[in-house]
């Protein structure tokens, strides 16, 4: 009853995020054929463009090839749309219980509270699941039918990798946060900034060579976007350690929930 309830209560977030990023791929797809026609005119803007912008965003040549240009024009919106979404549907399972008082109701049904906690994250890892498939699946489909010059599917379906490592990664830390705060503004504002600081830390990493070493503590340097383009590989060992790593918080954020009181 209670994951029955959770798939049917988040489908519209699910839907309306995913529909929003498969929209703006489709958006983009039809013109790479055009673009690749152009590639000499894009390589000299790349080459115009100041070091320190390439360096941040870490661009290169390399990224004038079909998967480099969706890289760039996409795949950046794309993460920090995984990053967020992951963030307010782990709120949306796990905190509007508390603040809504039913999680009172949920704990004196004849139900422990590490079923109530594992049905909820399964809702979560589910979501998270299709979320990234459907992108894989539409990105390749979409290439097959727009894109006529060649490309790597490896690298692209790597991409929808990234995207479930950052939605579990992140997730998890919210789902953390969640049980130990039970306050949706407080998680959602500690969770971003958390995802942002990241974020923003491994592009300044990326741009000043002095601060290289910021990116060591950052998830994001572990599955550069910029690196897979440049050196045409997907990272698959450092994104299963980073998923592994999120499912360890999932573990402690049970534990906690377990024994946490409801704060009233």
């Amino acid at each position: 009853m209670l994951f029955k309830k959770e798939l049917k209560f988040n489908i519209k977030n699910f839907l309306i995020w995913t529909l929003v990023l498969l929209f703006f791929s489709a958006m983009i797809a039809p013109f790479i054929d055009g673009i690749m026609e152009d590639a000499d005119s894009l390589k000299e803007f790349i080459n115009s463009l100041p070091k320190f912008m390439l360096k941040m965003f870490n661009i290169s040549e390399n990224f004038i090839t079909p998967e480099g240009f969706f890289s760039a024009k996409v795949m950046f919106m794309a993460e920090i749309f995984a990053g967020i979404f992951a963030i307010i549907l782990a709120v949306n399972i796990f905190v509007s219980e508390y603040e809504s008082k039913t999680i009172e109701y949920l704990l004196v049904k004849p139900i422990t509270r590490k079923k109530i906690f594992y049905k909820k994250l399964l809702v979560l890892i589910i979501y998270y699941s299709i979320f990234s498939l459907v992108f894989c699946v539409s990105v390749l489909w979409l290439f097959s039918i727009y894109v006529h010059y060649e490309y790597n599917p490896y690298i692209l379906a790597g991409f929808s990798l990234y995207l479930y490592v950052i939605e579990i990664f992140f997730g998890s830390i919210t789902v953390l946060l969640s049980v130990i705060f039970q306050k949706s503004f407080l998680t959602i504002s500690i969770s971003s900034g958390i995802f942002l600081l990241m974020f923003i830390t491994d592009m300044l990493g990326n741009a000043v060579e002095k601060l290289s070493w910021l990116r060591s503590i950052t998830i994001f340097k572990y599955i550069s976007l910029g690196d897979t383009i440049q050196y045409n590989k997907v990272y698959v060992s450092n994104s299963i350690l980073s998923i592994l790593i999120g499912f360890g918080i999932l573990l402690i954020a049970g534990k906690i929930f377990e024994k946490e009181d409801i704060l009233i």
